[in-house]
C-alpha cells in the first residue's frame, strides 16, 4: 500500500482544503517555520492512529475557522496500491463527525499504526539535556522520547511511556487520611515493578526484544565505528517515596576498537542523534514486517546532524527500509536543494516545497508548491498573466534539463570554484551538439527573445505572450528529448 493523495480540511495549520499528491512515492518536504509540515507530520500520523482510538478532530480545528464552517475538518487518504496489492484507489477518512471509536476499521491500517514509525525532532532534543554527573543518560530520550510510544510483549497492550507516566503519577500523589503511605507504596512498586521488567528486557542481549539487535547494523552504516552497550539501573523509589531514583540508562562505548572510559567528552550531538536515530529505527525493524502498508515519517530530524550523517541516513533508508513509503520533512533549504539532486533522479522519490503564505486577515497558511515540475509553474503563471514569473519558471526548467543532463552524461564542463560563476552556455555549448538542429534553433531563439529579457527589469521589453507560449513548447520538447538520448 502506498498513499497517493492526502486530503486535510481545517486541521491544525490547515485553513481549507489542500490536497497533496503524493504520487505513492517517497516525500522530501522543504517547509518554512510555521508552513504546516509538522501539521502534515500529526495528520498523518493521528489519521493511523484513529485506528486503535478515538481521535476528536473538533480539538484539532484550525483556530481560525469561521463559527457556521466548525466541525466540519477531515483527514483523507488514498492508497493506490490498495491493501490487497491492486493498483486500485482505496480511500479511507477520518472525520470530525466520526463517533466510532476506532474510525478506520482497517487491518492494514491498524497493523501500520503498530510500527511507531513517526520521529519528530522534538524525541530528539532530549540529546541537548543527557550528560547529567559527568555520565551520558539516555533514560529519558529512551522512555520520553525515541522509545515513547512502543509497544511489546511485557508493556501488556500499553505504550513504553505510558508505563512511565503511571510511576511518575503515583510517586507525586499526596497522601492524606483517604489514602495512606502504605498505599501509596503499594501503588509505587507496582507501578515500578511492571515498567521495571517491560523496560528491562531491552537490555537482555538474550531477549527478542533486545534494543540493539537491530540498531547495531544501521549505526554501522553511519562509519562512526563505534560499538556501544547500553545498561539500565533499576528505577527504584526513595526512601520516603517523594521521588525516583535510578532511572538511568549509561553508555559503553567502544571506538575503532578502543574502551573509551568517558563517552560523555567523546560523543558529539551529530554521534548522539546517529545512535538515537539509529535505536528509533532498529525497534521499527523489530516489528512484523510483512504487512501491506509500512509508512515511515521523519519530522525535521536532520537537526543536529551535519552533512557528513545525514547522507548516509538517506542511504539508510534506501537499503533498510526499501519498502516502506518514507516521507521526510526539513527547514534547512541548502540541505534540500543539496538532497533533492540526488532524489529527483530516483523514480520513486517526490519532492515539494511548503511556504507559510499570510492571508489578508493577518494569519498564515500553508501553501503547497511541487518543485519538481518547474515548467507545470511557468504554464501556470503564463494562464495568469503574470509573464515575467512564467518566464523565469521557463528559464529555470531550461537550465535545470541542461545541469542534469551534463552531470548524467559526464559531459565535461570548465571547472569554476563557485557556482554562481557558471553561465547557462557552459551547459548549452555541451548539450546542444547532441539534439536535434530543430530544438536547438528554436530554443536559440527564445533564448534572446523571451527568456533572457524577461529574467530582468527592463521597462523597454514587450511582454510577447505567444512567444512565451512557444518557449515553454521548446523547452518541453527539449524535455522530451533529453528523456530519450
Amino acid at each position: 500500500m502506498k498513499i497517493k493523495t492526502i486530503e486535510i480540511n481545517n486541521y491544525k495549520a490547515f485553513y481549507g482544503e489542500q490536497k497533496i499528491n503524493v504520487g505513492s512515492k517517497n516525500l522530501f518536504i522543504y517547509g518554512e517555520n510555521g508552513s504546516g509540515k509538522s501539521s502534515l507530520y500529526y495528520a498523518l500520523k493521528d489519521f493511523f492512529q484513529s485506528s486503535m482510538e478515538d481521535i476528536d478532530l473538533n480539538h484539532l480545528e484550525n483556530i481560525f475557522i469561521e463559527d457556521d464552517k466548525k466541525g466540519n475538518s477531515y483527514i483523507k487518504v488514498t492508497f493506490n496500491p490498495n491493501s490487497e496489492n491492486q493498483y486500485k484507489n482505496q480511500k479511507f477518512q477520518l472525520t470530525a463527525t466520526t463517533k466510532n471509536t476506532n474510525s478506520i476499521n482497517e487491518t492494514s491500517i491498524r497493523d501500520a499504526n503498530k510500527l511507531k514509525s513517526f520521529l519528530t525532532y522534538k524525541h530528539l532534543l532530549e540529546i541537548h539535556h543527557i550528560q547529567k554527573g559527568g555520565q551520558i543518560d539516555l533514560f529519558n530520550l529512551l522512555v520520553n522520547g525515541v522509545l515513547k510510544h512502543f509497544r511489546y510483549t511485557l508493556t501488556n497492550g500499553k505504550e513504553l511511556g505510558e508505563l512511565w507516566q503511571t510511576v511518575e503519577d503515583n510517586i507525586t500523589k499526596t497522601t492524606d487520611h483517604g489514602y495512606n503511605l502504605t498505599l501509596k507504596k503499594k501503588d509505587v512498586n507496582a507501578a515500578l515493578k511492571t515498567f521495571n521488567e517491560a523496560f528491562s528486557e531491552l537490555f537482555k542481549a538474550d531477549s527478542p526484544e533486545y534494543i540493539l539487535k537491530h540498531a547495531d547494523p544501521i549505526l554501522d552504516q553511519f562509519n562512526h565505528h563505534l560499538k556501544i552497550k547500553l545498561n539500565y539501573r533499576q528505577a527504584k523509589a526513595n526512601a520516603d517515596y517523594l521521588r525516583i531514583e535510578n532511572n538511568h540508562v549509561h553508555i559503553d562505548l567502544t571506538y575503532a576498537g578502543k574502551e573509551i572510559a568517558q563517552p560523555h567528552l567523546f560523543l558529539n550531538e551529530a554521534r548522539l542523534s546517529a545512535i538515537a536515530i539509529s535505536i528509533y529505527l532498529g525497534m521499527i525493524k523489530r516489528h512484523i514486517q510483512l504487512i501491506p502498508c509500512k509508512i515511515l515519517f521523519l519530522d525535521d530530524i536532520f537537526i543536529g546532524l551535519d552533512i557528513a550523517n545525514r547522507l548516509p541516513l538517506l542511504n539508510i533508508l534506501k537499503t533498510e527500509f526499501p519498502d516502506y513509503q518514507i516521507f521526510i520533512t526539513t527547514y534547512d533549504k541548502p540541505w534540500y536543494e543539496y538532497a533533492k539532486s540526488f532524489l529527483e533522479g530516483a523514480e520513486n522519490w517526490r519532492t515539494i516545497e511548503f511556504y507559510a503564505q499570510e492571508t489578508k486577515k493577518g494569519y498564515e497558511i500553508p501553501l503547497i508548491k511541487d518543485s519538481t515540475d518547474l515548467l507545470h509553474e511557468a504554464k501556470k503563471h503564463c494562464e495568469n498573466c503574470d509573464y515575467k514569473a512564467a518566464a523565469v519558471y521557463t528559464r529555470s526548467a531550461f537550465e535545470k534539463m541542461l545541469q542534469k543532463y551534463c552531470k548524467d552524461k559526464k559531459k565535461k564542463i570548465v571547472f569554476k570554484p563557485r557556482l554562481k560563476d557558471y553561465a547557462t552556455e557552459d551547459f548549452w555549448s555541451e548539450v546542444k551538439n547532441d539534439i536535434e538542429p530543430t530544438i536547438t534553433t528554436e530554443l536559440e531563439k527564445y533564448r534572446s527573445l523571451v527568456l533572457n529579457p524577461f529574467s530582468h527589469y527592463d521597462t523597454e521589453s514587450h511582454e510577447l505572450k505567444t512567444e512565451l507560449q512557444n518557449a515553454i513548447v521548446a523547452v518541453n520538447n527539449l524535455k522530451n528529448e533529453l528523456n530519450t538520448i
